[in-house]
């Protein structure tokens, strides 16, 4: 655990960081992140203007389309509205139907500053790169 922090999501991430398995790059995390806009029967919840309104970097090339997808999945996802996804968040978003190694991996490949919580713009990078 992070000295000072005590939050059960630098447990879990934590625990997942100690974990000997070896594994393979998932891309299931993110690709049902990305795909869930069009496939939710829930009604969208709105973004916020500060949201909506900034400008975000990309590695790639994306549409305005894309952009908004991807802005709108990381609203649908961060629960608590704290402008941060944490493990929490996204298991409880797939509703348990996630595994510790898929939640895992997805924080390797878009937590780049290995704070135990993905940003808008870490999950942006993250999802332009899979397009």
């Amino acid at each position: 655990m992070i000295e000072g922090r005590r939050s059960y999501k630098a447990d879990e991430r934590f625990c997942f960081y100690s974990s000997a398995c070896a594994m393979k790059s998932f891309r299931a995390v993110s690709l049902a992140l990305m795909l869930l806009s069009g496939a939710r029967s829930d009604p969208l919840i709105q973004i916020p203007p500060h949201i909506q309104t900034m400008e975000l970097s990309t590695p790639k090339p994306v549409t305005e389309a894309q952009m908004q997808e991807f802005k709108q999945d990381f609203v649908d996802v961060d629960f608590n509205k704290d402008d941060q996804m944490d493990a929490q968040e996204v298991r409880a978003h797939f509703k348990g139907g996630i595994s510790d190694v898929e939640l895992f991996q997805f924080f390797l490949d878009s937590d780049t500053d290995r704070s135990g919580d993905v940003s808008l713009q870490e999950y942006v990078d993250y999802a332009a790169m899979l397009g």
